[in-house]
């Protein structure tokens, strides 16, 4: 089956795509199957297991997807509020349920870009910005046997476009409401014919923000982000493949809140007599290098660092009447090494490596009044984390694979805060090991119809509490199991495409944070045992070579089994905090005359709490609830010449407004109102 070049498969994770070219009435190409690389070994998204999301670089520019966020926010089975500060997968927080303090290196999901892992702190303060973005894969479910730590919830694996030997280059110049605008630029292309290509992207973006201050009278959230981006391809032989990147980021932004007065919400509105802040600036260098032994051998080594450094000013008081400012800083350094031996066979596919990770973060929050230091908290925590891991992949009868994974972690986490002037100094050393096993088997019903089961556990080591005041206790890790009933079905010569994962997780030791209401802070306890419960279901059609449709939604249904605070406050029987039961999406993505490509998609999120509350006897007396809402984005794209084309979208159309975190006092979170922009590019 062929389609012409602007066929595409839809945003989450076909299981074909089309690379786009430019304009040609008599040009057709064939169907090309997408890989999943994320579990370390290639497969075509039908023959994947787990649930994935897989967005292309078509996608991506089709839907006007310019960050995580844009994917985030349209994807079932992963929410988001508040931009991304916070956002989840399967209805588990990016940080976790233990907000043990802002300068934890712990997490609950992890995000890689071009195999390097992202420090904490940029998965919920920088948009991550997709500019020369080839592939971005979302892995709902744990991923703890191939990924180790920080990640048991999933996973968010992006790629970068790489250097080819063949001369490229596109440009963009975009503009928005909200003071929206930027540039972006990429290209590249041999260097030594054959031997060395090289490539090279730059993007940057501000805006004035959505958030007005009413104290202040000017803007609550202007942001600014730039990225640099340069990577080295180097074939010595036909054996050996060396690629090094160099990228450097910057992202600044201000307060994203939203206040409420006397008990009515002022949508985009709040009031501060500090000019608040969030600035993130980071550098990662890395290696990869795969050496191919013969036809079935290879070895992969991936050495990675990437170094941050935070600062902020944050409103304390959160008000405009007292003067009181947080200023934090914090720089981290993540350095890690992964060496790996693959076998690809036909009826063998397999890896065994090891581990080593180091990671580093030196922070120091200091409390003022009205410009006098009050106090401070300053220290530092280092984490040495080494690993043993494996998977097969065995084709042991026609039609019949068996899956086994197995990786042994062990991680060392020691802090030490010299200074507290809010509670004590503390010094703490803890060690954690965990056996992590994974056994799958895949079934072929018949030619595209895949079905499968899998059992894998979940790990996230244990720590410190870092947060200021909290007394830095030490917490241990947590563990899930995870059972994954999954479908993978093509029908009508692949024109219908369904994907289904049925999960229930069992979650253990689960680390949870309780709010202290004697000092109003937040200390962390072992002290939950939960289950998930879901469904996610994908499915899309062509109708032809011009009209594709897409459906998909998740069922997520997140419990706490016990969880009793040591207060006497139960939750035990309630949902999980910011997760929403039901998340859906619907769109069709149409393409005329080869020039002109319409898209549109109707995301609904159900309501989810956002806070609890509690009777004298520590029993759940209410709650307070997110708004449910339903959201249409549209987003065009017309061919001007055989290289330029002009764009535009408009994501929530008909300016739904809806609050995304309804927490108690004046302080809450709402979502983005509507927002239109446009865009001209030029692609060689």
């Amino acid at each position: 089956m062929v389609f012409r070049k602007n066929a595409v498969a839809w945003l989450v994770g076909s299981a074909v795509c089309v690379t786009h070219s430019s304009w040609a009435a008599d040009q057709a190409m064939e169907l090309a199957p997408i890989t999943v690389t994320g579990e370390k070994i290639n497969r075509t998204l039908e023959e994947t297991q787990s649930s994935v999301v897989v967005v292309t670089e078509q996608q991506l520019r089709e839907k006007a997807d310019s960050s995580l966020v844009d994917v985030f926010a349209r994807t079932p089975g992963v929410f988001s509020q508040a931009g991304n500060e916070n956002w989840g997968i399967r209805g588990v927080p990016v940080s976790g349920f233990d907000d043990q303090g802002p300068a934890t290196l712990n997490g609950a999901v992890s995000v890689f870009v071009d195999g390097a892992v992202q420090p904490n702190r940029s998965l919920t303060l920088s948009p991550m910005p997709l500019w020369d973005t080839e592939q971005v894969e979302v892995l709902l479910g744990p991923q703890s046997t191939t990924q180790g730590r920080n990640s048991l919830a999933g996973a968010v694996v992006i790629q970068t476009r790489n250097p080819t030997f063949d001369p490229s280059f596109s440009a963009m110049v975009n503009t928005g409401s909200y003071g929206e605008r930027g540039a972006a630029v990429a290209g590249g292309g041999a260097i030594i014919d054959d031997k060395v290509a090289g490539r090279i992207a730059v993007d940057y973006q501000q805006g004035d923000g959505y958030i007005d201050n009413t104290f202040r009278n000017d803007d609550a959230n202007p942001t600014r982000t730039s990225n640099v981006r340069g990577k080295l391809l180097i074939v010595p032989n036909e054996d050996l493949d060396v690629l090094l990147t160099y990228a450097h980021g910057e992202s600044r932004k201000g307060d994203i809140t939203a206040m409420r007065e006397n008990d009515r919400v002022r949508f985009y509105k709040m009031s501060s007599n500090t000019r608040a802040f969030d600035k993130l600036d980071q550098d990662t260098v890395s290696a990869k290098l795969d050496y191919r032994l013969d036809d079935n051998w290879s070895i992969t080594s991936l050495t990675a660092n990437t170094r941050s450094d935070y600062d902020a000013r944050l409103d304390f008081d959160q008000s405009a009447t007292r003067n009181q400012v947080v200023l934090r800083t914090q720089q981290g350094d993540l350095f890690s090494q992964e060496l790996r031996l693959n076998y690809n066979a036909d009826t063998l596919k397999g890896f065994a490596g090891v581990y080593y990770g180091r990671s580093t973060n030196e922070f120091n929050d200091r409390l003022l009044n009205n410009n006098s230091l009050l106090a401070s908290v300053k220290g530092d925590t280092t984490i040495d984390s080494q690993a043993l891991f494996g998977e097969l992949n065995w084709t042991f009868a026609p039609q019949w694979t068996l899956i086994t994974g197995l990786r042994y972690d062990h991680e060392n986490n020691d802090t030490d805060i010299p200074v507290d002037d809010i509670s004590s100094p503390a010094k703490v050393s803890k060690s954690f090991s965990a056996v992590l096993p994974k056994l799958g088997l895949d079934y072929e019903l018949a030619e595209g119809q895949f079905v499968g089961v899998m059992v894998q556990k979940g790990y996230r080591g244990g720590g410190v509490n870092v947060r200021a005041g909290s007394g830095h206790q030490a917490y241990d890790p947590e563990y899930t199991t995870n059972y994954e009933l999954s479908y993978r079905g093509s029908f009508m010569e692949q024109t219908l495409r369904t994907r289904a994962n049925l999960y229930y997780t069992d979650w253990k030791d689960q680390q949870v944070s309780v709010l202290d209401p004697q000092n109003e802070v937040l200390n962390v306890f072992n002290a939950g045992r939960s289950d998930i419960k879901g469904l996610e279901v994908f499915v899309e059609k062509d109708l032809g070579e011009q009209l594709t449709l897409n459906a998909g939604a998740a069922v997520t249904v997140g419990k706490y089994k016990a969880f009793l605070a040591d207060d006497g406050r139960d939750r035990s029987g309630q949902d999980f905090l910011y997760s929403p039961r039901y998340k859906a999406s619907v769109g069709a993505t149409y393409r005329w005359d080869e020039r002109l490509t319409l898209n549109t998609d109707v995301v609904y999120q159900s309501t989810a709490p956002s806070e609890y509350e509690f009777d004298a006897a520590g029993k759940v007396s209410g709650e307070r609830r997110s708004d449910s809402y339903w959201l249409a984005n549209f987003n065009a794209e017309y061919m001007l010449t055989r290289n330029v084309a002009l764009s535009g979208f408009i994501k929530n159309a008909f300016n739904e407004h809806y609050i995304t975190n309804n927490r108690s006092g004046t302080i809450l979170d709402v979502g983005a109102p509507r927002t239109l922009g446009l865009a001209v590019r030029y692609d060689l």
